[in-house]
């Protein structure tokens, strides 16, 4: 199991409108092979800290949908604007790991 987390920041006023666009997104990603699962948390203290959590087989899957047409595509639906507010502040991944119980 390879675990992807992204810490994001956006100015609080902008939250929704960022949580929104990610109900909205466009699912490419459940078309990638290796793709297990994808949330975004937010804070209950700081409603502008989100996490986006992706779940993968391995993590040659997660680096191969990263280079994607797919994974661009995604992107680029982005409105510009809301992508300038969205600052990355740190991106941890967890791949050290095997589940061994559910």
């Amino acid at each position: 199991m390879y675990v992807s987390l992204s810490h994001l920041r956006i100015p609080e006023q902008r939250a929704a409108e960022l949580v929104s666009a990610f109900q909205r997104r466009a699912r490419l990603v459940e078309e990638a092979d290796g793709f297990v699962d994808l949330q975004v948390w937010q804070s209950d203290r700081d409603p502008g800290e989100l996490v986006m959590v992706s779940r993968w087989r391995d993590r040659r899957a997660f680096k191969a949908y990263m280079k994607s047409d797919r994974h661009r595509i995604s992107h680029a639906r982005i409105d510009p604007d809301l992508d300038n507010a969205i600052r990355l502040e740190r991106l941890d991944h967890l791949h050290t790991y095997e589940v061994v119980a559910e």
